[in-house]
C-alpha cells in the first residue's frame, strides 16, 4: 500500500513536470537504416525482459484501471510521460461516451516518405475491470507496444507508426471506437491496426512457440504477412503465427467497422485469471512477453518499412452514415451496437454512387465492383465508380460491397464496405 502511494504522488509530480490492402516491396530508409534483416535483428535484439518489466512494473502501480477512476486517469499520464520520454509525438485523445469519460494516448513517429500518408497502428488497452490489476489483460499488451516504442523511436520508417494506449476496451471498446471514427472522419489512411491484447502468458511447450492473430476475411492478408515474419525471425525469436477467424470484442474490430484492417494479437494458451483479482504479475511468464514484444516489434518495422505498390479505398458511401440516393444525410448513432454488428455500418436509400479511389505506383489496368463476391461491374480508367445494384433482383438487406483494384504487372488491392441497403435496381430485368 506504501509503494502504491508513493507511486502515486510521484507519477502525479512526473505529471505536472511534463506539462511544463496492399502490395508490399523493401525500401532504404534515413536516421538509422533499415534496409535489411541484419538492422532489424538490431532492434530485436535490444529488446530484454528488462525493458519490457520496467514499463510493466510502473504501469501496475496503478491498479485497477477502471475506465473513469483517478487510477486509470493516473496511468494515462504515465504513459503519455514515457511516450514523451521517447522523443515521440504525444497527444490525448479526450472522449466521452455512455456514461464513460476518459482518453486515449497516442504517440505518433511520422514517417519519412513525403509520398505517403499511410499509417500503421499497434495498440493495447491500459484499462482493466473493476476488480483485476490487469497484468496481462492488458498489462502485457501496452509493456509490449511501449518498449517497441521506445526501440523504434531511435529509427526511421517511410511510413507512420503510431503506438496507442486505448481506455475503455472493458466497458464497450468505446475508446478504440470513438477514435476508430474520428481517423475516418478526418480521412486518416490507417493500412493496418496491430492490436496486442494479452500477450504475457504460456505454461506449455507449445504455447510457448505460437503467438494468435484473429482476424476478419479482409485482414487476412496481415496474419499472412505475420506468418511470413516468423519464419523470416523463427531462428531469432522463435514464435509461430496461428491464424484463427475474428474475435469481435477487442479494440481492432473499431477499425474493421470503419473499412480498415486491423488483427487482434494474444498467446496460444488459456488464461484462468483474466477478469479477476488474480490477474497479477506473478503469473506472467517474462519469456514469453519478451518473445511477443519482439515480434510485434518485427512485424511493425517490416510493414512500416515497405512502399505500398497499389491501394485502393472506398471515397463514397461514407462508413457509418445514413444514406439517401447519393445524399449523405446522417452519422448513425450505433455506438453501443458492437456485439449486433451494426458499428461504422453503412445504410443506403436509393441507387447511390459508389466511387474508389486508386494510389498506385504504376498504371491501373481496372477496377472491379462486386457484390456479395459475385462480380458486377468493372472500370478501366478514373474516376473509377458504379451505381450499385443488383444482378437478377433489387438488393435489399445486409451485403457488401468489395472493390479490387490490378494493376498491369498483376498487382492486386481492395477495399469492402458492409452496408443495409434497399434499391429497386438490378441489371438484368425483365422484359
Amino acid at each position: 500500500m506504501k509503494k502504491t502511494i508513493f507511486s502515486l504522488v510521484s507519477i502525479s509530480i512526473l505529471i505536472v513536470t511534463s506539462m511544463s490492402v496492399l502490395s508490399i516491396e523493401q525500401a532504404d530508409v534515413g536516421k538509422q537504416s533499415l534496409s535489411s534483416r541484419g538492422e532489424i535483428i538490431e532492434m530485436i535484439e535490444q529488446i530484454d525482459e528488462e525493458l519490457v518489466f520496467y514499463y510493466h512494473d510502473r504501469l501496475m502501480d496503478f491498479q485497477p484501471r477502471y475506465t473513469g477512476t483517478i487510477t486509470c486517469e493516473l496511468a494515462a499520464y504515465y504513459i503519455y510521460h514515457e511516450f514523451k520520454e521517447m522523443g515521440l509525438e504525444v497527444e490525448f485523445h479526450e472522449w466521452k461516451y455512455a456514461g464513460f469519460q476518459s482518453r486515449n494516448v497516442i504517440a505518433t513517429l511520422e514517417g519519412t516518405d513525403p509520398a505517403s500518408n499511410a499509417v500503421f497502428i499497434m495498440s493495447a488497452h491500459y484499462d482493466t475491470v473493476e476488480v483485476s490489476p490487469g497484468a496481462n489483460d492488458d498489462g502485457s499488451g501496452v509493456a509490449a507496444i511501449m518498449a517497441a516504442a521506445k526501440i523504434m523511436s531511435q529509427y526511421s520508417f517511410s511510413h507512420t507508426i503510431q503506438f496507442i494506449a486505448f481506455s475503455g476496451e472493458e466497458v464497450g471498446t468505446y475508446g478504440s471506437f470513438l477514435y476508430a471514427k474520428k481517423a475516418y472522419n478526418r480521412g486518416d489512411n490507417i493500412v493496418a491496426v496491430l492490436n496486442a491484447d494479452m500477450v504475457g502468458y504460456a505454461d506449455t511447450v507449445e504455447g510457448g512457440k505460437i503467438i494468435r492473430f484473429f482476424h476478419p476475411e479482409r485482414s487476412t492478408w496481415i496474419a499472412d504477412y505475420a506468418i511470413n515474419i516468423g519464419e523470416k525471425y523463427l531462428d531469432l525469436i522463435d514464435l509461430s503465427v496461428e491464424s484463427l477467424p475474428n474475435y469481435m470484442g477487442a479494440d481492432h474490430q473499431a477499425f474493421v467497422y470503419y473499412g480498415y484492417d486491423g488483427v487482434w494479437i494474444a498467446h496460444h494458451d488459456g488464461y484462468q485469471w483474466g477478469h479477476s483479482p488474480e490477474d497479477t504479475p506473478d503469473h506472467i511468464n517474462w519469456t514469453y512477453q519478451v518473445k511477443a514484444t519482439k515480434f510485434l516489434l518485427a512485424c511493425m518495422a517490416e510493414l512500416a518499412l515497405k512502399p505500398i505498390d497499389v491501394q485502393i479505398i472506398l471515397e463514397s458511401p461514407l462508413e457509418g452514415y445514413g444514406h439517401f440516393f447519393n445524399r449523405r444525410i446522417r452519422e448513425l448513432p450505433f455506438g453501443k451496437r458492437w456485439a449486433k454488428g451494426l458499428r461504422g455500418l453503412t445504410i443506403i436509400l436509393g441507387r447511390a454512387l459508389a466511387i474508389a479511389d486508386v494510389r498506385s505506383n504504376e498504371e491501373v489496368k481496372r477496377v472491379i465492383f462486386c457484390i456479395d463476391g459475385d462480380f458486377l461491374s468493372w472500370d478501366s480508367e478514373p474516376p473509377y465508380e458504379w451505381k450499385i445494384q443488383g444482378r437478377f433482383k433489387p438488393l435489399r438487406g445486409k451485403h457488401i460491397l468489395k472493390v479490387y483494384a490490378y494493376t498491369e504487372s498483376g498487382k492486386v488491392a481492395t477495399d469492402e464496405m458492409d452496408m443495409l441497403i434497399f434499391t429497386r435496381s438490378y441489371l438484368y430485368q425483365r422484359r
